[in-house]
């Protein structure tokens, strides 16, 4: 973890490492947040950024629970409207 949640703290720690210890980086695991990306990209030209496991799961779990919300909306419309859905 790197104190300070900001593309510039987390570009600073990267600068920070040995130039050895940057060449053999690799992967980057991160949450969603576009200025660690942004850093790994300009520090760590050669290195892939991805999202950690826990934040996949997580987002997914958001999408799966809009998805619910936008169905049950439009149920609600299609009922208020006294129309009748059809089979998927």
């Amino acid at each position: 973890m790197v104190e300070g949640r900001s593309k510039q703290a987390f570009k600073q720690w990267l600068a920070d490492r040995p130039q050895a210890w940057r060449d053999r980086v690799e992967v980057v695991a991160m949450d969603g947040f576009t200025g660690f990306k942004t850093a790994t990209a300009e520090v760590l030209p050669d290195a892939v950024a991805v999202m950690d496991p826990f934040h996949v799961v997580r987002v997914r779990h958001e999408v799966s629970c809009l998805r619910m919300e936008v169905r049950d909306l439009h149920r609600l419309v299609v009922a208020a409207a006294g129309l009748k859905l059809r089979a998927a």
